[in-house]
């Protein structure tokens, strides 16, 4: 597909990518999502948490959202997205990563960038719940990456209800992403903290001495490479970034998918955008906005909406007229 031309061009202010990355992350209020909790069972005994909101009793439509590093169901960009598609009738399904709903999971496997295996178990649990003939995915950064790299492995083989996807602001090239952050980065000494708060907390199952060793990790990249990766069966974290990676796969996609990531995102590389993927399919829609920060995308609202949640449902309704 073409490169789509985007529209967004926001005030002053918001063209900061530090500005428009860290504000609606930490003051975006969105109002009037109610959850309801269920537990889904995992086929290798552990647990996710889903929480649903439902528009309506009869509805055959659904949006699964996947949230991004060290997030849940209550992020504000996830709110929001739940928010946009409950404007247009769609019923919503959140997962929270294992042990990111409010309890520790039974096991030390997390959900990594990878883990498209987990979105299957949830997509495979919406089906048999309620029969749904139309799901859109929806993935935020890390989520995004789970999510393209999961239909992209599906392929022509994706059930038929899924008819949709869209990742927001994702780290399709993980190295790139990596680098770009660096190793002693702000953003990446922030992801660090969240991550070891995170370990502390389930630290139980995790082996003394391997606690011992986190004190020694000094960045992000030393826990993936010397923890993450192992834990998952990955030599290092080179090999964790290249084989989670969602754009070796990206090509296979086989439904319309929409790639939303800011040129100013100042944790992605221009690679995560997919570009050239985009210029030769017939499926994968690519924009790259100069400003929006990293799920940001700020506009002025009386409803809590910004532009990525408009953009977003703009795709979902106007088909094969995007643009």
């Amino acid at each position: 597909m073409p490169i789509l031309q985007s529209s967004y061009l926001p005030s002053h202010i918001w063209r900061n990518p530090h500005v428009s990355t860290i504000y609606p992350s930490v003051f975006r209020k969105v109002n009037g999502i109610d959850y309801s909790r269920e537990r889904l069972e995992l086929s290798d005994g552990d647990f996710l948490d889903v929480d649903w909101s439902i528009s309506s009793e009869n509805n055959t439509k659904l949006a699964i959202f996947t949230h991004g590093f060290l997030g849940n169901s209550t992020r504000p960009y996830l709110l929001g997205g739940v928010k946009a598609f409950k404007s247009v009738d769609y019923d919503a399904l959140v997962w929270n990563h294992r042990g990111l709903g409010g309890e520790n999971n039974r096991f030390e496997k997390i959900t990594t960038h990878g883990s498209s295996g987990d979105l299957e178990e949830v997509i495979n649990y919406a089906l048999f719940k309620k029969q749904y003939t139309e799901i859109i995915l929806v993935g935020y950064s890390k989520g995004g990456n789970i999510s393209l790299k999961y239909a992209g492995e599906k392929s022509e083989n994706i059930p038929i209800q899924i008819k949709k996807i869209i990742a927001i602001s994702s780290p399709t090239d993980l190295q790139g992403s990596v680098d770009v952050m660096g190793n002693r980065g702000f953003y990446s000494e922030r992801f660090k903290t969240k991550l070891v708060k995170f370990l502390l907390n389930r630290s139980a199952m995790i082996d003394n001495q391997t606690l011992k060793d986190f004190s020694t990790f000094k960045s992000l990249d030393d826990f993936t490479d010397n923890y993450i990766a192992p834990l998952h069966g990955f030599k290092n974290g080179r090999e964790y970034y290249e084989q989670c990676a969602a754009m070796n796969v990206v090509d296979k996609i086989r439904v319309p998918t929409f790639i939303l990531n800011a040129k100013n995102d100042p944790v992605l590389s221009e690679s995560c955008a997919m570009l050239e993927v985009a210029k030769k399919s017939d499926y994968i829609f690519s924009e790259l906005p100069n400003y929006g920060g990293h799920c940001g995308f700020y506009q002025p609202n009386s409803d809590e909406l910004y532009w990525g949640d408009r953009r977003m449902i703009e795709f979902v309704i106007k088909d094969e007229n995007f643009s």
